[in-house]
């Protein structure tokens, strides 16, 4: 594990209570056992006496220990709608199956207005190797059954792409058979900035996950916990609310009808240290 994320694991409250819990929980459990083997064998129990009670505080440390234990993934399956849903620390490049890339309107791929740290310029970089020639015209493409929004003249979007299409378009691209979501959640002004908004997101994800039951052939989706860097979302939503948006919206859709077999929500370990992974594993234990 990730020292950092491991450091700001144990350091939460919420592993604090945990632990406290499970620590008396273990511990009322092995004082019922030795209850009743002392009531069965009163002998052995007067003999023992203190190794008995201090082996019983060790198996309880350990067991609040285990259970309180930070975490780097959590899931859980569900059987209406049969689908799985999981949390995990890690790259969302070496997932397997489809991934979900977050974009603007424009779907604009050059710098200034794509960061080099955002995931749209890891995928161009490790998905396209920089060929921003063969990406557009793949974008285009998969755009051409879309109809635009509207359409900027140059005079006032000096840079990049004219064409804006409705928040939720979503650009499938394939590369065999994985396929690659780019979904229009947030606006690119004409000042290269992009910009979003929680109801932008819900509506992008609702429109995304019919996309995905149509074409991702039931498979795993991947998606990060998009919005929290350049849409200027961080300052409306929680990093931990993004990805509780993500799971309700995606058990909304699936509700209506099975969307994947297995949707992954992928936290890089930098962005995890900020996110108690226990309260988002009880709030999916919860759904």
């Amino acid at each position: 594990m990730n020292p950092g994320l491991l450091l700001a694991g144990l350091r939460r409250t919420s592993t604090l209570a945990l632990f406290a819990r499970s620590f008396l929980t273990g511990l009322g459990l092995i004082a019922g056992i030795i209850g009743l083997a002392s009531g069965l064998f009163p002998d052995v129990a007067k003999a023992l006496g203190w190794p008995i009670l201090i082996g019983a505080l060790g198996a309880a440390l350990v067991y609040g220990s285990w259970q309180a234990w930070p975490r780097t993934s959590f899931s859980r399956e569900f059987e209406v709608p049969r689908t799985k849903i999981s949390v995990v620390v890690g790259d969302l490049f070496e997932q397997d199956g489809h991934l979900v890339i977050g974009m603007t309107d424009t779907f604009d791929t050059e710098p200034p207005m794509i960061a080099p740290v955002s995931v749209q310029a890891q995928f161009q970089e490790r998905e396209y190797g920089g060929d921003l020639a063969r990406l557009d015209a793949d974008l285009a493409a998969a755009l051409s059954a879309s109809t635009a929004a509207m359409s900027e003249t140059r005079q006032a979007k000096a840079l990049g792409k004219l064409a804006r299409y409705p928040i939720g378009t979503v650009a499938v691209l394939s590369n065999g058979r994985r396929k690659y979501y780019g979904l229009a959640y947030s606006r690119m002004t004409n000042d290269s900035v992009a910009e979003s908004s929680v109801s932008h997101l819900w509506n992008s994800l609702m429109a995304l996950w019919p996309v995905v039951r149509s074409t991702g052939d039931l498979g795993t989706v991947s998606i990060a916990a998009i919005g929290m860097g350049l849409a200027r979302l961080s300052g409306q939503i929680s990093q931990a609310d993004v990805i509780r948006l993500i799971i309700i919206s995606f058990l909304t859709s699936s509700r209506e009808m099975v969307v994947a077999s297995h949707l992954r929500i992928v936290l890089p370990p930098g962005s995890a240290e900020k996110v108690d992974l226990q309260r988002l594993a009880d709030y999916l234990a919860a759904q």
